[in-house]
């Protein structure tokens, strides 16, 4: 090492470690603990009406609505919106949520039609089913009313469906072991590989909380760390994601299906493995180690509870209310919103506003051009791009699970052939004329309604079936500016060939559906961005890569910008899916109160498996 270097990487560490214990222990926080007050209400009937349910969920916009004196207003009410003003709300501030859509949830909402009610965004979520400290997390800012049903200890089924040929089926089991154990009875001679590839998700889940102290650390000193290396004393993080799942798995696993199975659920971030970093799937796998469950009375169970934990403190959540723009004082700091109010615009000032829009609709539509640009997260555009769009189909059938030969809770991710990874990149490359004439190679097949122990009571004699997949925006972008369901028979022509195959391939694995198929809806990469404002028809925000998480751009895509009063929210912020979002929505509250909220949850934890303890010894 050249003698010139070492006192700069001592200064650099000696920075770290101030500024991690300046911040971290002992900083005097300004703000109120939002995780001080414990909630012990029991959990309350469940409220079926849907009158009273969308008093909660649709209220909409208007000026009488608009609190008076707020603290913040939030741009988007997904899972990272409402999680951030209910921990500001918990903290005594008044917080307005907007939201575009006409209900709010974001990718948590749902949609009745015809007699069948299904989840948009909603399909597993890990961590529920035991007191772990997101279940913590979820309980307070809900008020303890949201509950959860595990699903099979077996949740996921892996398949492989080529055509004119037998079902290869693999089960995923919760608990690593047994996993592990049911992976090597199928692959015997990958015994050792097989607890190699385990040792390392070890490895990268232990680093992974440290690798977000970047969030927080001034830039400077996390360029120091980039141009040194030294980042690589505190975490390996950054060293494994160097490196993609297809590198790893290569180098690791010799069966090209094991390699498969061992990242077959890709598709809960959407990026294929020789793009994906592989901390992204480590983590994942993680997520779901000890099982996964689903919200009692479905996905829209979660905003209902949340809202009036907002509404506590004299926040409102309003719906059908569009931001137009972000606006800015003479001196560039945030003052408000422009909200678009039929053929007008009316200003909701604020001094502080969180979007959880994402960063291109934050960046790129919201604020203007010459203000974005010059902003140091500017470049995160340079290397990140949204992530892959996708369709969604739901289908009602007109009969009770129990008549059909079915999965109940448990998922399917069917492929058309092995290397998935070459199937997903090849078909996403290929024309809308070609695919047209091919299988879909990925899909995720899910029952919805067989998961919610609440469902029946809703609606007896049904059950629902939902199908994932992605296809290119680039598809359907010729009517991105038509009217929602009113683009037109060759728009809902294309978009029936890819539903339709979709559901066959679904009928193959699951023949007796075919004759009980009563209702399809088809939603394409335009309905996306017509309900949930992507800008591409993605539902994971930026796409997850390599570079997407590399230091850098790790550090870059933080709560606080270097905007005046500006807040970023959401899984751009941390990572996709529900409990990715959620912990954006986190990061970002506590960087809003500039207060060490971790150590308070982890405090608020502590107690409640204290008092679990107690209880169970009684």
């Amino acid at each position: 090492m050249a003698i010139g270097v070492l006192p700069l990487l001592i200064a650099a560490a000696a920075a770290f470690m101030v500024v991690k214990l300046l911040m971290f222990i002992f900083a005097k926080p300004p703000s109120a603990n939002p995780f001080e007050k414990r909630c012990t209400a029991e959990i309350r009937p469940k409220v079926i009406d849907q009158k009273q349910r969308d008093q909660v969920l649709k209220q909409g916009f208007s000026k009488d609505k608009i609190p008076d004196g707020l603290d913040a207003i939030v741009i988007g009410s997904g899972i990272g919106g409402l999680s951030t003003a209910a921990l500001l709300s918990k903290a005594g501030k008044k917080v307005l949520v907007l939201e575009q859509h006409d209900q709010a949830g974001g990718c948590c909402h749902t949609f009745i039609d015809k007699g069948y009610e299904f989840d948009v965004g909603i399909h597993y979520i890990g961590e529920m089913h035991y007191q772990s400290v997101t279940k913590t997390f979820v309980d307070h800012i809900t008020n303890r009313q949201l509950d959860w049903a595990p699903l099979e200890d077996d949740f996921d089924e892996v398949v492989f469906a080529e055509k004119d040929k037998e079902l290869r089926r693999y089960p995923v089991y919760s608990g690593k072991e047994k996993w592990a154990a049911s992976l090597k009875k199928h692959f015997p001679d990958e015994e050792d590989n097989i607890d190699k590839f385990f040792g390392i998700m070890d490895d990268v889940r232990r680093n992974s909380r440290t690798a977000m102290l970047v969030k927080f650390i001034p830039l400077w000193c996390v360029k120091i760390f980039e141009t040194t290396g030294l980042i690589n004393l505190f975490t390996n993080f950054y060293k494994w994601n160097a490196l993609t799942v297809k590198d790893v798995l290569s180098d690791v696993i010799g069966n090209q299906e094991l390699r498969d199975i061992l990242c077959y659920n890709f598709g809960d971030f959407g990026t294929p493995p020789s793009k994906a970093g592989l901390p992204m799937q480590t983590l994942l796998h993680s997520h779901f180690a000890a099982g996964s469950s689903y919200p009692v009375g479905g996905a829209s169970e979660i905003a209902f509870h949340i809202i009036p934990v907002i509404e506590e403190s004299g926040g409102k959540v309003l719906v059908r209310a569009e931001v137009e723009h972000i606006l800015l004082d003479s001196e560039g700091k945030v003052c408000g919103v422009q909200v678009k109010k039929g053929s007008s615009s009316m200003d909701v000032n604020a001094p502080l506003v969180i979007s959880d829009a994402g960063v291109y609709n934050t960046y790129k539509k919201l604020l203007p051009l010459e203000v974005a640009s010059s902003s140091n997260l500017w470049s995160v555009f340079k290397s990140c791009e949204s992530g892959p769009g996708c369709m969604s189909v739901f289908v009602g059938l007109d009969c009770p699970a129990e008549d059909l030969d079915i999965y109940h809770r448990k998922n399917v991710w069917a492929f058309s052939d092995n290397d998935i990874d070459k199937l997903a990149l090849d078909y996403l490359s290929m024309t809308r004329e070609e695919a047209e004439n091919v299988d879909v190679p990925l899909i995720f097949i899910s029952f919805p309604s067989t998961k919610d122990p609440e469902w029946n009571k809703k609606y007896p004699g049904k059950t629902t079936m939902a199908l994932v997949t992605f296809i290119p925006y680039e598809w359907f972008s010729d009517w991105e500016n038509e009217r929602v369901m009113k683009r037109g028979d060759e728009y809902e022509s294309i978009k029936k060939v890819f539903g339709y195959k979709a559901i066959d391939q679904a009928c193959r694995l699951f023949p007796s559906i075919k004759d009980h198929i009563d209702y399809v809806s088809i939603g394409t990469p335009v309905t996306n961005k017509h309900y949930i404002a992507a800008p591409k028809g993605e539902i994971y925000g930026l796409d997850h890569t390599s570079a997407r998480f590399s230091l850098w751009n790790n550090a870059l895509l933080r709560p606080k910008t270097d905007i005046p009063g500006l807040f970023l929210t959401g899984q751009d912020i941390c990572s996709c899916g529900f409990s990715g979002a959620l912990w954006g929505g986190f990061l970002c509250a506590g960087s809003v109160l500039q207060r060490n909220i971790m150590n308070d949850l982890t405090v608020l934890h502590r107690r409640v498996k204290l008092d679990a303890g107690l209880q169970k010894k009684c």
